[in-house]
C-alpha cells in the first residue's frame, strides 16, 4: 500500500475487529506486519507497468521474509498484477476484485464502478462482474472522480467533498444503476459522510473485512495436541477434531440422505478416519452438522457429505460451515477442488464452484446403489 492508503485501511481493520469479535483492548487485536511500499505511481503521468509490478512484488516479497502468514493490498490498481504477483511469493495473497464482486448483494441490479483512471481502464473489476452475469452500466465520470481525488487531498471541507460525491451518484444514477462498487480507497472516507439511494459496495472494506476473518481462522484455539481447528459464533461451535465427533449422528442423517442411503455405519467411521471432518456442534455440544473433505492438502480436494439438521436450518450455519472449510489452511492453494451436489448449488458458487469446464476430461467409476445392495445380501 501507499503511504495515503496505508493508515485508512489499517483503521477500517481495526473497526472490522471490534464489529466481528468484540476486541477492545490492545492484546485482542492481530499482529500486523505492514509494508507502505514506495511505488513508481504518480497522478501526472502515465502508469509504467513493469516497474509498478516490480515494485509491488518487492513489497510482497520482504512481507514473506517477515513470515507472515498471509498478505492483504489494500490498492486497486495493483490487482491488475494479481495472478503474477500471487505466483511470486510463497503465501496467500488475498484477492480484492474476487472479494468485492462475491460481496455483490442478488439484489444489485446494474452496478456503477467508481474507481480511479487506471482501475476502471483495466477492467479487472467489469470482467469478473461479467463472469458472474452482473451488469456493469456504461457509467464513465473519469473527471468527476480525478476532481473529487485531489479535494480529498488538498481540501479539508467536507461539504465540498460532499458536493463532489454527489455529481457522480446523480451520474450513476441517471445511467440507471441501483448498485455502486467503490473502488477506490482515498474514496472510501467521503462514503460516511455521504448519503445516497444506491447500495454502496467498499472493495477496501471488504478486504478488510476477509483480513480479520482470516486472521480469526487461523487464531482459532486448538485441542491440546495443536492439531485441531475450532471456531465459536454464538452458540455454535465448528471443530475439526475427530475425537468431538458423533459418528452414530453422522451415520443417522447421511443413512437417510440422498447421496448416501443406507450407508453401513463401518463404511461412514472409516470414511471419517480417511478425511478431513468438519463437526459444527450447538451449545449442548449435540451434533447438528458436518463436512468431510477428502485431501492430501496439497494439490487436491473433494467436499462431501454436508449436512445441517433440520432444526437448525435457517440460521446462516450452512454458509458459516462452508466458510469456515474453505479458509481452512490445509484447503489454501489447492490446484483443484471438488464436489457433487444435486440441489445446493447457489449455496457452492458464492464459494467459487461452478460446474465442470472441461466435463470430457473427467471420468468414474458410479455405483449409486451400493449402499443398499450391500444391506440387501446382508453385508
Amino acid at each position: 500500500m501507499g503511504p495515503r492508503s496505508t493508515a485508512p485501511f489499517i483503521d477500517m481493520i481495526i473497526t472490522e475487529c471490534q464489529q466481528q469479535y468484540g476486541a477492545r483492548h490492545d492484546i485482542d487485536f492481530p499482529r500486523m506486519m505492514i509494508c507502505s511500499q514506495p511505488a513508481p505511481f504518480f497522478e501526472d503521468r502515465p502508469t509504467d507497468p513493469v516497474a509498478l509490478e516490480s515494485a509491488i512484488r518487492d513489497g510482497l516479497q520482504y512481507l514473506e521474509r517477515c513470515e507472515v502468514d498471509f498478505v492483504a493490498i489494500a490498492c486497486n490498481t495493483a490487482h491488475v498484477y494479481y495472478r503474477t504477483l500471487a505466483r511470486s511469493v510463497g503465501v496467500p495473497v488475498l484477492d480484492m476484485v474476487e472479494l468485492t464482486v462475491a460481496a455483490l448483494p442478488e439484489s444489485a441490479g446494474k452496478v456503477a464502478l467508481v474507481a480511479a483512471r487506471p482501475t476502471v481502464e483495466s477492467g479487472i473489476y467489469q470482467t469478473a462482474m461479467g463472469s458472474r452475469g452482473i451488469e456493469c452500466v456504461a457509467f464513465d465520470a473519469p473527471m468527476e472522480v480525478d476532481e473529487l481525488l485531489l479535494a480529498i487531498r488538498t481540501s479539508a471541507d467536507p461539504a465540498l467533498l460532499v458536493a463532489l460525491w454527489r455529481k457522480i451518484t446523480d451520474r450513476a444514477v441517471s445511467a440507471g444503476a441501483s448498485t455502486m462498487l467503490v473502488a477506490c480507497l482515498d474514496l472510501s472516507g467521503v462514503l460516511a459522510h455521504a448519503a445516497t439511494s444506491l447500495t454502496v459496495i467498499d472493495a477496501a472494506r471488504c478486504l478488510a473485512k476477509e483480513v480479520v476473518h482470516q486472521w480469526l481462522v487461523r487464531r482459532a484455539t486448538t485441542s491440546a495436541r495443536g492439531e485441531h481447528l475450532e471456531v465459536e459464533r454464538g452458540d455454535f461451535r465448528i471443530s475439526t477434531d475427530p475425537a468431538r465427533l458423533d459418528v452414530a449422528a453422522v451415520h443417522a442423517y447421511l443413512a437417510r440422505s440422498y447421496w448416501a442411503e443406507a450407508i453401513p455405519p463401518a463404511t461412514v467411521a472409516r470414511s471419517i478416519q480417511g478425511s478431513l471432518c468438519f463437526g459444527l456442534f450447538d451449545a449442548a455440544r449435540r451434533q447438528v452438522g458436518f463436512a468431510r473433505v477428502v485431501t492430501d492438502r496439497a494439490t487436491f480436494a473433494y467436499l462431501c457429505d454436508v449436512y445441517i439438521l433440520e432444526e437448525v436450518r435457517g440460521q446462516g450455519l450452512g454458509k458459516w460451515l462452508m466458510d469456515v472449510v474453505m479458509h481452512h489452511p490445509a484447503l489454501t492453494g489447492l490446484r483443484r477442488f471438488a464436489l457433487a451436489t444435486r440441489d445446493a448449488h447457489e449455496l457452492y458458487s458464492q464459494f467459487g464452484f461452478s460446474p465442470l469446464k472441461a466435463p470430457q476430461r473427467f471420468m468414474e467409476i458410479a455405483r449409486p446403489d451400493i449402499y443398499r445392495e450391500a444391506a440387501h445380501d446382508g453385508r
